[in-house]
This record gives structure tokens, sequence and C-alpha cells, in this order.
């Protein structure tokens, strides 16, 4: 049934490609706009699945945003831009009228040269047609392979003709879209992981296989209809927010969580999303969203058959991976009901968590706390209210009608080209909220208090300083922190444009990070801090030939209880791109010495479009990179890209089945992508 879908989505995908009509709907490239976006933010996001930022930038490109008929909603889905700046720019259009063109936005104030370019793909200046145009149909396709040439572990077969993965060691990915501008469209993504075997017994095709129907009418009672694979975030996440949840960045006043509510998804990332459909309905400025997910997902089963842990690295290599696949149900169903008026908005919803066989996680000190159990309840209720340049906002959440946590801030505007947020949150110890991912300093964030303070200001001659501060409080114990406990987190940037062509950033963060104190000694002070002090300095010129030099330096000193680790890392990328803009070449060489993991580093790289790198420098040694990026036709595109690390203190890398003799680790990606 499931090669029958396949072939019936190719053959549709065949018959639009060579339509005359499929090839009308023409939008600029992106791929160095979302390289710039994603590396801003990146940088901050350890483990988060990228792929998520760059879906909300391809939703804004294929889906420009009419800057003269937009509303605060609208604008807002602009993630770059911070709350003031949406705030200025429909304020100069009240008082002076429409845009016409995207240099007009040079006179809203708080508004940089650089994020005007930034706007430039995504708006739509002029008035709203209002006779139906001929029906379109446009999209693209992906097909992406990754493979690694040295042999891991669990690939190596021993004497009796066995190895510890199941499958080959190539990575395959294949992303498909269609959209029209009758408000339908589809999506279709499949996924293996090296190791995983496809189109056998132990899983029949690839691991991953999903997508999504939707229909979108925003003039019509039903305003929205989605069927398949899709994102839910409400207020600040502190009920519901099954994508990426904001975090702190040097965007430092942007901790608003303004992600659309429900959007479908084609994300890759096996742990996060829901699995199901939603419906938006709507009357005026009220809008009534009812929602359900039935998703298997992989859970190590104790011998009871109870849950101890839900696994969320989507892996299927070994046979207890294999063993552990897809082995629970969690249903969700919910409903969200939201009222936006001119200056203020409120939501509210409330839904049900429940799994098909109890989670029982092995018992220690500091998860007594954590969800347990089959079944929670959550709701919430958030606003937002703007008037002139201050922006107040918040939400209220509780678990089981009982248990309360909340999030609280407002941005203001103070003075021209300054901004300030502030921001304070405090949950119950034993608020239980499965699917919640508010702005927080820890992801089991039970019983956190913390106040957040942080600012921009745009000065002349393109300087730019940005900083926050955020203080908090753990009300009960953590890993490794076997008594109640605070730290703080402070971070100061500094950012000089020279013109259009170069640009001077200097970054520099302190962390104080709660720990265990090492010591036999009886004492009443159980609980000491780890020290963390990081440091990027990133310079980046633009010749007229066609070149980009970027030269990016990061240190990173680790104080731990008489310890002191550093960690370093020093790096060069050139781009070259042809007079033609048919090909782009991209290379990086970079130098690393870490003394302990504790002190490693991390870095946005350049990758092939849909997929983001942000690699841990850990050890000594070098990498090198190359990327080349080559149009072949108008709407064919080709990417390849080898990256290679070469340790210097160690003779294998990885660990058990991961583990790859040598000092040496090379990934080799190729990817076509077909537009039409």
């Amino acid at each position: 049934m499931k090669i029958s879908l396949i072939k019936s989505l190719l053959l549709a995908w065949c018959l639009v490609i060579f339509s005359e009509s499929s090839c009308g709907q023409i939008y600029e490239d992106i791929e160095e706009w979302a390289n710039d976006v994603v590396s801003v933010y990146s940088g901050e996001l350890e483990t988060e699945d990228l792929t998520l930022i760059i879906e909300d930038l391809l939703s804004l490109v294929r889906n420009q945003i009419n800057i003269n008929a937009a509303g605060r909603e609208d604008m807002e889905r602009i993630f770059f831009l911070s709350d003031i700046q949406v705030e200025n720019i429909l304020f100069k259009r009240y008082v002076n009228g429409p845009f016409f063109s995207i240099y007009e936005l040079q006179a809203v104030e708080g508004l940089p040269v650089k994020t005007i370019k930034l706007l430039q793909p995504v708006l739509h200046f002029g008035e709203s047609v209002k006779e139906k145009p001929p029906f379109r149909m446009w999209g693209d396709t992906f097909l992406r392979s990754e493979y690694q040439p040295e042999k891991k572990e669990g690939f190596i077969v021993n004497e009796e003709g066995l190895s510890g993965f199941a499958g080959n060691p190539s990575k395959i990915y294949s992303r498909t879209e269609l959209l029209t501008n009758r408000g339908l469209s589809a999506g279709f993504i499949a996924e293996k992981d090296p190791g995983e075997p496809m189109f056998k017994k132990e899983i029949d095709g690839l691991d991953l296989m999903t997508g999504y129907l939707r229909y979108e009418n925003a003039t019509h009672w039903m305003r929205e209809a989605v069927i398949g694979r899709y994102q839910a975030s409400a207020g600040q996440g502190l009920a519901l927010q099954s994508g990426m949840p904001l975090r702190k960045s040097s965007m430092t006043t942007s901790i608003r969580n303004r992600r659309s509510s429900f959007r479908p998804s084609l994300s890759a990332s096996e742990a996060s999303g829901l699995q199901g459909g939603y419906a938006t309905f709507g009357y005026k400025t009220v809008t009534f969203t009812p929602f359900f997910s039935l998703v298997r997902k992989d859970g190590r089963l104790a011998d009871d058959s109870t849950l101890t842990s839900i696994r969320k690295d989507g892996l299927h290599r070994t046979v207890s991976e294999i063993g552990q696949r897809k082995n629970t149900e969690e249903l969700v169903m919910g409903v969200k009901l939201s009222y936006s008026g001119r200056w203020m908005t409120i939501e509210a919803g409330h839904f049900q968590y429940e799994l098909d066989r109890p989670l029982r996680p092995t018992t220690q000190p500091y998860n007594r706390f954590y969800f347990s159990g089959r079944k929670v309840e959550n709701s919430w209720i958030s606003y937002m209210v703007s008037r002139n340049n201050l922006l107040v906002f918040g939400e209220m959440a509780i678990d089981n009608f009982s248990r309360p946590a909340f999030w609280n801030g407002m941005v203001w505007g103070a003075a021209p080209g300054f901004s300030l947020a502030l921001g304070h949150r405090s949950f119950s110890v034993d608020y239980r909220a499965p699917l919640a991912g508010p702005m927080s300093e820890s992801s089991s964030f039970s019983g956190e208090q913390g106040f957040y303070a942080g600012i921009v200001w745009e000065l002349m001659d393109g300087i730019s300083i940005s900083s926050y501060f955020d203080r908090y409080r753990f009300k009960w114990l953590k890993f490794r922190v076997d008594a109640p406990s605070d730290g703080f987190d402070w971070m100061a940037q500094v950012e000089k444009q020279f013109g259009s062509e170069s640009s001077l950033l200097f970054r520099y963060r302190h962390r104080e990070k709660p720990v265990n104190k090492n010591t036999e000694e009886l004492t009443e002070v159980i609980v000491d801090y780890d020290v963390y002090d990081q440091i990027k300095a990133q310079y980046r010129h633009k010749l007229s030939s066609g070149f980009q030099f970027t030269t990016l330096g990061q240190w990173h000193f680790v104080n731990t209880q008489g310890n002191r680790e550093l960690g370093s890392m020093l790096a060069q990328d050139v781009k070259w791109t042809s007079n033609d803009k048919k090909l782009t070449l991209t290379g990086r060489y970079s130098v690393f010495n870490s003394s302990d993991h504790l002190a490693r580093l991390y870095a946005y790289e350049p990758h092939v479009l849909y997929m983001f790198s942000v690699p841990v420098y850990s050890g000594e040694g070098t990498r090198y990179l190359l990327l080349v990026n080559y149009k072949i036709f108008r709407y064919l595109h080709l990417w390849l890209r080898a990256a290679k690390w070469h340790y210097s203190d160690r003779e294998y890398s990885g660990t058990g089945y991961n583990r790859i003799e040598g000092n040496v680790k090379t990934t080799l990606t190729m990817q076509v992508r077909y537009k039409f």
C-alpha cells in the first residue's frame, strides 16, 4: 500500500513538472539568505532540529506578505523581526500610507539596512489583487544521500557473518512539496539513517515516511485544515510546544514566542511533531481550532511492559533499537480558542496527553516530579497587549486543573534605536507538561524560577549593541545538583557594519551553573558552580569579484572547582560565486583544541539546502570542508559536499558500534533539487 502511494505521488509530480503553468511561480533563490539567518540563531541551538527554521523561511518566501495589507499577526510570522520593529513598520504605514518599494523601509525607526535586505524576499509591495488569478501549481523535490567512507564498528561483519547494524552505511533523504494558488498544498518526506534497514522484514520501506495535505482560505469560515504531520505551539510554550522551543540568543529582545500556532511540517526529526490533523474555524476576529494526534513512539520497556523512558534519537539500526521501534502510542486531543483585536490578543486551550502504557522512569531524587503514569491534562491562557511602543504578554498554564506555571514579559521601544525586554518565569515543582517547551534554562524546567532582561541599541555608523542577563533558581534537585540551587547567564555583543561589504562581530558570554561540590568533607554547602566564559570574534568581507572571506575565532574557558579547561577554534571560510550565479564554491579550514569535553565549542558551518550543521569541536585537530552548488539548469540544482575531521589526540573516535579506527572521519553529501 505504501509503495502504491509513493507511485501515485511520483506520477502526480511528473505531470506537474512538465506542465507549462507550473513553471510560472518563480521566486528568488534563498540559499545564502537562509544561511545568514540561521547562522545568527544556530549558535545557541546545540541539539535542536534546525530544519524547523528553514521551514518557516520557505513558508514566508513561497507566500510573500503584502506589506500594505498585512496585520500584526502576518508581520509576526517574520521571526527575525523584533516586536518593536513590527510595531514601527505598522505605525509608519498608518502615518504615511502604503509602501511602494523596499527602499522606503529605510525610513522606519530601528530597522537597519541588514534587516531590510533580509526582508526583500518575503515582502510584496502593492495593492491586493481582487480578480481571481488562473490556477497555478509549483513546488520542488529533493533527493539527498550521505555517506561516510570510514567504516564504523557496527558495519563490520564478524566470523559468523553478522554485523551490529542491520542496514547499509548510506543516509537517504527525499522531500517533495506541492503548492497551489488555491490554498491547496501537500508534502511528503522519506528518510533512512545510516545503519537502518529498508524494504526488509524489520522495516517495511524507509524508516521515516510521512507527509501532509493542507487546505487554507483566510476569508472562509474554515480558515485551514491539515491532515498528516504538523507542529503545534501555544502562548509561551508552557503547555504546548511540539517543535523547536524559543532559546536565549543574540536576538536579545526576541523573548515572546511568535511561532505559528499550528502549521504543517516536513521536519525529519522523528522525536518532535504531531501526526493527525487540525482544523481552524473563524468568524471575524475569533478562531476555534480542534486538534488531535496519534503517534507511535520508541520506548524502552521494563520486564512488566511498562515504559522506563521514551527514546528521541530516531535511530533503528541494531536489534535492540529495532525492537523498541514504535512500540508505544501517544494520543493527544485538544482545542484552542483565540481572539485577535486591534491591540489585544487572547488565547485559551486545553488538551489531554495519553500513553497506551504507563511511564515509570527509574526513580531518582532529581526526577521525582517528572511526568509519569499514562495521562495528564494541560490547560493554558495567554495574552498580548500592544500600545504604542510597549508590548505586554504572558501565559498561565496548569496541569490536571491544579499545578500552575507562569511566564510574563514586556518589550518596550524606550527610545529611537533602543529596545528593552523583561521577562519573568515561575514553574511549580510538580508541574507536568510532556509537550511543553518554554524559554527556560533547563529542558526539565519544573521548579524553575527566573528573571530575564535584554537590550538592543542601534547606534550611528552601523554599530549595534545587544545584551541579556538571565538569573534563575531551581526550587528542587537537578541532575548532578543535590540541593535547590541558582545560577545566571550573561551575554554581550557588539557588531559593526562597514557598508554592505564588511562586518565585524564580537561576543562575550559568562555563565555560572550549579553542580555538586566535589568534596567528601561534611559541610552544609553541597553545591558549587562551574564557570563558563565564551568569546567569539568574526570578520566578514565581500569583494566585487564574487569572493567572500569570513574569519572566525572562538575561545571557551571553563573553571570547575580547581580545574581549568580551555577550548579554542580558528576557522577561515572562502566563498566564491561566478558572475552568472550558476556556480558557488565554499571552503572552510579550521583548527581546534579543547582540553576537555566541557570546553567544547559549537560553530555553524555551510551545508546543502534544507540541512544545517553545528558540529561539536572537541579534542585537538583540524577540519576541512568543501561545498559546491551548481545550477545545471534554471530549475535543476546540484550540491556536492565533503567534510573531514583529522584528530591529532586520538587513535580512534566514537564508542561501541559507532567506533571508527583511526584519527580521520569523513562525510560525503550529494543533493539534487528540482524546482517546478
